[in-house]
């Protein structure tokens, strides 16, 4: 466990060192952003990711298995980091092609080339290319809610429309469908038992759809605010219902 904290902590400060904060603050601002991911912010995402691998740790337990990050950046960089190095887990993370993506591809791999050790990169890959029911951790967060992918959604879900911070844009009808086939796909992914990880405005679309496959959703111990976007973040296991006459499962 010291030898992975060690490389944990090494790949941290290289990335911090190693990753362009001017760009990807201006990929997350609109004007100027150049300043945006300053000290105090790193170290914000710092604490967060560490706090959030700690209670994952305790609701995924000490099994190995695979977790699905979905639209994952730079507030949960250091979490995917501790799930892999720490926890000894696979790490499955895909992204749109973004400036803010290919700049965290550069950095991951210029950095895992120096300590030669492979680190979790995000991937342009479709859902579809993870095979169905292969992970027991399936997280996204702030996803559903990205006034670019899904502006009407966005405002409906932060109950902005008509007020002067909605984007005024799309089609809720559409953005609701687009982010229901989301889902679906995404929930394809997970076992029978896993652990979802998601904000409460996204919730409550996943939640009917949960309800639907016939799982049962639990509150894990932990969750918290997102480091950058400040969205609440429960952790949830998620199970089959038991069929009639059978032992309940126990969480």
């Amino acid at each position: 466990m010291n030898d992975a904290l060690h490389t944990f902590g090494t790949a941290i400060n290289a990335l911090d060192a190693e990753l362009n904060w001017e760009l990807l603050g201006r990929a997350y601002c609109e004007g100027d952003g150049a300043g945006f991911f300053d000290a105090a912010l790193r170290e914000r995402i710092v604490d967060s990711g560490l706090s959030f691998a700690d209670d994952l740790g305790r609701a995924l337990g000490d099994a190995p298995g695979c977790s699905l990050y979905l639209g994952a950046e730079i507030a949960e960089l250091p979490l995917i980091l501790a799930e892999r190095l720490v926890l000894g887990r696979r790490v499955e993370w895909l992204n749109v092609d973004a400036p803010q993506t290919r700049e965290l591809v550069r950095a991951v791999e210029a950095v895992s080339a120096r300590m030669l050790v492979e680190l979790p990169a995000p991937r342009v890959r479709a859902l579809a290319s993870i095979e169905p029911a292969s992970c027991d951790h399936l997280w996204m967060v702030s996803v559903l809610t990205d006034p670019d992918s899904f502006p009407a959604l966005h405002d409906a879900l932060y109950e902005r429309a008509g007020g002067p911070l909605a984007t005024g844009r799309g089609s809720l009808d559409d953005d609701r469908h687009l982010a229901g086939a989301l889902v679906e796909a995404l929930l394809d992914r997970g076992a029978a038992s896993c652990v979802l990880s998601t904000t409460d405005e996204e919730w409550t679309v996943v939640e009917p759809l949960v309800a639907r496959r016939g799982w049962v959703p639990r509150l894990a111990r932990g969750g918290g605010l997102s480091a950058i976007v400040g969205d609440r973040v429960r952790i949830r296991r998620l199970r089959r219902a038991p069929r009639a006459g059978a032992e309940r499962p126990r969480f």
